[in-house]
């Protein structure tokens, strides 16, 4: 797996449910996975300029919950 957009990925994920906790682990992931679609870009850091987007699902498509992902709290 490509581990830049992993890191995108996971990041934006933990900041939806940090920034929301009453959106459950389903939703966030969701929105995460459309965020990538709608407007994931990797951006070369030397120029700053983007080169390509996370639109296609090789990005996003392998991200699962393990559960129901109903809950942002951690199992006992």
């Amino acid at each position: 797996m490509e581990t830049t957009s992993a890191g995108v990925l996971t990041t934006d994920l933990f900041q939806r449910q940090q920034q929301s906790p009453g959106v459950n682990r389903a939703h966030a992931l969701q929105q995460t996975m459309n965020w990538l679609i709608d407007q994931g870009t990797f951006v070369d850091t030397k120029s700053g300029k983007p080169v390509f987007s996370y639109a296609h699902p090789i990005f996003w498509a392998p991200f699962a919950l393990i559960g129901d992902g109903s809950s942002n709290t951690a199992a006992r």
